[in-house]
């Protein structure tokens, strides 16, 4: 008999000591409870230990950041334009005590984190109209303001009240109710054709400025061809000047008389009629006077 009370014991001194120490994982906290009440939180992993149960128990949290999607919800802009907005929340458990005295399971911070985002994004899409929530390409503004200002706001009322921080939140779809399609697509359509008009008054500027440049580098072209011809031409006259009086240097009277015969040959043709002084020398010749104005013998 005293056999099989000393197993009896030791069994359950055994169990007693298994349920003395915690075993801490990394992806979780454990708060230890006595009667009910926390007196000890783990979030490092590690061995802890504490005193057996039932006079001391183990809550294990999740630490790890938990994903939340979130019902598809229908609501208003400033302007009354109804959208349809499908979100998700990732958050984790940021303050151990203030979460399992507030919340204590996943179920209801899910629950209480779908009423807060829902709360929030009603308020923020009341106070914007819908160009700001839907904006053309051009413009600022948009569902990056909207998943901003809802993260901020669930962030802090979130880790305020039930110790979660939510690290993220976002719009994974925006949707419109039938009644709003028209005046939507009318909204693109119009949008799509100032953007086109954009375009073309900027290819007409294009085409006028590059128009302009052309022109007015064919004009300086022009230019600069006709001061280097005219130099040319200036320099071949000189050259033709200088060749001549090279070649007739020591004739000068000869060159005159060719001279004399070539304008002959130019001015008179048949039935010419020339009124002239009696003393200019285009008539020397044809009155038998020297170029020189001597008399003829």
């Amino acid at each position: 008999m005293r056999t099989w009370i000393l197993l009896a014991a030791g069994a359950l001194a055994i169990a007693l000591l298994s349920t003395a120490f915690v075993v801490v994982d990394e992806t979780e906290h454990v708060v230890i409870t006595q009667f009910g009440r926390p007196i000890a939180v783990h979030s490092e992993a590690g061995l802890y230990p504490k005193l057996p149960a039932p006079i001391q128990r183990v809550t294990r949290l999740e630490k790890r950041v938990v994903l939340s999607e979130q019902q598809p919800t229908e609501l208003l802009t400033a302007d009354k334009k109804n959208v349809v907005l499908s979100t998700y929340v990732s958050w984790r458990i940021a303050k151990p005590l203030p979460f399992l005295t507030s919340l204590r399971t996943r179920e209801a911070a899910e629950a209480r984190l779908a009423a807060l985002v829902q709360s929030e994004l009603g308020s923020t899409l009341g106070n914007l109209a819908f160009s700001s929530v839907v904006p053309a390409p051009t413009e600022g503004g948009g569902l990056e303001q909207v998943e901003d200002h809802v993260q901020k706001a669930c962030h802090d009322a979130a880790l305020r009240d039930f110790g979660i921080d939510v690290t993220s939140f976002g719009v994974t779809r925006l949707g419109y109710p039938a009644q709003n399609l028209q005046s939507v697509f009318a909204r693109m359509r119009a949008e799509r054709e100032r953007i086109a008009r954009g375009y073309r008054s900027e290819g007409k500027a294009a085409a006028q400025k590059i128009r302009a440049e052309a022109d007015r580098e064919r004009a300086t072209s022009l230019a600069d061809a006709d001061a280097e011809a005219a130099r040319l031409k200036g320099e071949g006259e000189a050259e033709a000047a200088r060749v001549y009086a090279d070649a007739y240097r020591g004739h000068e009277a000869f060159y005159a008389f060719l001279r004399t015969l070539e304008s002959y040959e130019k001015v008179l043709q048949e039935n010419t009629t020339l009124v002239l002084p009696a003393d200019s020398p285009f008539l020397a010749l044809l009155l038998e006077k020297r170029p020189t104005g001597g008399a003829a013998k």
